[in-house]
């Protein structure tokens, strides 16, 4: 729809500077304007006068297009939340590289008293689907896990796995998540929490052609510049698509193992 009014704008400007050229080239070398059986100049002004008119129903009529594209785009736009977790839900995803096994060893890596690790929880809270993600975890200081899903449901959770334990330490958690929104516009989330309240909670997005705008300490950048290259080319290398579902029967048989397991800490007792 933007390209075809465009181009009506164009052919209204074309012929509106046309006509008035070609008034002035008359107007120059016949030192008069043959305005016998073509109309006055009152005619002529009020005609063009009248293209003027039609050119900006045009020009309004496309800004209005381009800012309800604008909306739409903004009000299709994910949030998310990223925590640090030992809890494990039913029906909830997981992703992973190397380290997952099965559920039951899962839960006791997590609940070890003496060397408890940790997963992290990333959740869709919006009401908006969100397609394509790549992520990158960064934790323990130097150690980098990258993930990618195809997409995630509003409201829906998955769960990160490491390929080493995320412990409880000074080192902060840090997720670059690049994304596509059922608008199609690209976007990054920036997540980055430490124990020493060090917090980062930001969202940057890749401006096209709408006037999208962003709220808060959120961002939007031009498609073509150097920090948009930049944070395409940080996404360039591999991520890991292994996922698991944790089913009923497979939740089910965890809390079996965990009552059994109570059971047996209290007969000790």
């Amino acid at each position: 729809m933007k390209k075809r009014y465009t181009l009506i704008i164009e052919i209204l400007i074309a012929v509106i500077f046309g006509i008035i050229g070609g008034m002035l080239f008359v107007l120059v070398y016949e030192k008069s304007l043959p305005i016998k059986g073509v109309g006055s100049l009152a005619d002529w002004a009020s005609a063009i006068l009248s293209f003027v008119a039609i050119l900006l129903v045009f020009w309004q009529v496309n800004r209005e297009s381009q800012n309800e594209r604008a909306f739409y785009i903004e009000n299709k736009r994910p949030h998310f939340s990223a925590e640090r977790t030992t809890i494990i839900h039913l029906n909830e995803k997981i992703l992973y590289h190397k380290s997952y096994g099965d559920l039951k060893t899962l839960y006791e890596k997590l609940h070890d008293d003496n060397h408890p690790r940790y997963i992290i929880r990333l959740t869709n809270l919006s009401d908006n689907i969100v397609h394509s993600l790549k992520i990158i975890l960064r934790y323990n200081g130097n150690r980098i896990n990258s993930y990618a899903l195809d997409g995630l449901f509003p409201e829906q959770s998955i769960l990160l796995v490491t390929d080493e334990e995320i412990t409880n330490g000074i080192n902060p958690i840090e997720l670059w998540i690049r994304f596509e929104t059922a608008a199609n516009e690209i976007g990054y989330f920036h997540f980055k929490a430490g124990i020493m309240n060090e917090r980062i909670n930001k969202y940057i997005f890749i401006k096209e052609k709408e006037p999208v705008t962003a709220y808060g300490n959120d961002e939007v950048i031009n498609k073509e510049s150097d920090r948009a290259k930049e944070l395409g080319r940080g996404f360039g290398g591999q991520f890991s698509r292994s996922i698991v579902t944790i089913s009923e029967e497979e939740f089910d048989d965890l809390k079996r193992h965990i009552h059994e397991k109570e059971k047996n800490k209290f007969q000790l007792k």
